[in-house]
């Protein structure tokens, strides 16, 4: 006997049919119970705490772990179904499969947090499937894993049946990719609006040397002094004088801070210095843009702030050996300085899982944007913004009509990075 399963599409979003076919190649006759596909997916999260009030269990070594478990899809279809066992002639067969992969989850555990708090403690917490769908309910999350005690696990499994108990059972396995839904409401005027802007802002001030400035430069608006050294040294005659430079990092993300992960993602920054008008800088500061690189980071954290957070980092974009010499962008106000033009047009995202919220897991992700600029020849002076992205699918649930809208992309260009061993240590389709 020789079973296998294909699958049309291996990445599929939630709230559409999953396919394929299942192949059953019988040496000789054989009797058949059943042949049934199921699709499973979890999420497992392990807590680590050192506080022996959070849980009524032995501590090892000061600190121990929780495992949990929440089932989230659990869809059988049967191909075929003996009346107590058919006798199936030798020969191979076909059989064409199709779930419908749901849109939100079957746990409701994030709709009970206040009970879970208090059966958490004592480890008799059970994840239950919710008695109804609810707006406001846990959407499927998406396939994901940032380590062995944290992830999302997605797959779909052949299995042929036969009678007796000393017969093993037939079944293959095959990964899927699941991408979640993000719910929008098509009633609000407002919901597609992508001029609606993010801005983020860092600052930093920096001891430039230049040319030695007479005493009457230093007024309101200009640059200052630096107080790096004492003043008796700071003017140095034909040496030249210590300013100091303050500097703000500017990151501007459009859409209100969304980004769908197949859709090039775009944002702006600048360099501002903080002084009144261009004039106070000219012939003063010759300022390079001599380093960018922009780096997402995805975090997972438990439900407790105290609970270790896990962090991946993609980097984007980076330039380390830049050489470009900078020009404000207008002639009146403080000097601005446009920097991401000199590097890229858009980013890249495919490859980042969309954030999400479970009971005891939320992902999310920062936009990390590190410049390096040079003043007068000088080392590059770094400076570093953060910025929260919500990164998102662009298969968007409405949850005004209650329909799944159309998906901007195609799904098969997703490259989210994930477990793709067929080991099943989370017993899968155990429980």
């Amino acid at each position: 006997m020789h079973l296998s399963i294909s699958v049309d599409n291996p990445v599929i979003s939630a709230g559409s049919p999953l396919s394929g076919i299942v192949d059953l190649v019988l040496d000789k006759p054989a009797i058949i119970d059943a042949i049934r596909v199921r699709f499973r997916g979890i999420s497992m999260t392990t807590t680590m705490q050192f506080s022996e009030q959070m849980y009524s269990v032995d501590l090892a070594h000061g600190k121990f772990k929780v495992k949990e478990w929440h089932l989230h899809v659990d869809v059988t279809t049967f191909l075929f179904r003996g009346q107590n066992g058919t006798e199936m002639a030798a020969g191979r067969y076909r059989f064409p499969y199709i779930i419908n992969v749901p849109v939100f989850s079957r746990c409701d555990c994030l709709q009970r947090l206040e009970e879970y708090r208090v059966q958490r403690k004592r480890q008799t917490w059970i994840c239950t499937a919710a008695a109804s769908r609810t707006v406001g309910a846990t959407p499927l999350p998406p396939s994901l894993k940032t380590n062995n005690d944290r992830y999302v696990r997605y797959r779909i499994m052949a299995l042929v049946e036969r009678p007796g108990k000393m017969v093993f059972n037939r079944s293959k396995v095959k990964n899927i990719i699941v991408v979640p839904v993000t719910l929008i409401h098509t009633f609000d005027p407002y919901w597609n609006d992508r001029s609606r802007l993010i801005r983020e802002i860092s600052g930093d001030a920096f001891s430039v040397k230049c040319e030695r400035l007479p005493d009457n430069y230093f007024q309101d608006g200009s640059l200052q002094r630096s107080d790096e050294l004492p003043r008796s040294l700071v003017s140095l005659g034909p040496k030249g004088t210590n300013v100091k430079v303050p500097t703000q990092l500017e990151v501007v993300l459009f859409n209100d801070g969304d980004a769908a992960i197949l859709e090039p993602l775009k944002l702006q920054i600048y360099a501002q210095i903080q002084v009144d008008c261009r004039s106070r800088i000219d012939g003063i500061l010759n300022i390079k843009l001599t380093s960018m690189r922009i780096t997402m980071k995805s975090l997972t954290t438990g439900l407790a702030t105290s609970e270790k957070t896990s962090v991946i980092k993609n980097t984007l974009f980076r330039a380390n050996a830049l050489d470009i010499t900078l020009q404000p962008e207008s002639d009146s106000g403080p000097p601005r300085f446009r920097l991401d033009t000199h590097a890229f047009e858009d980013l890249d995202i495919s490859k980042i899982v969309p954030t999400f919220h479970l009971l005891s897991m939320r992902y999310h992700h920062q936009l990390v944007v590190t410049v390096g600029l040079s003043f007068n020849g000088g080392s590059a002076k770094i400076l570093k913004c953060l910025c929260p992205i919500n990164v998102v699918s662009g298969v968007d649930y409405d949850l005004d009509t209650q329909r799944l809208m159309p998906p901007r992309y195609n799904l098969g260009d997703v490259q989210f990075d994930i477990d793709d061993r067929l080991d099943d240590n989370d017993g899968i389709f155990d429980w």
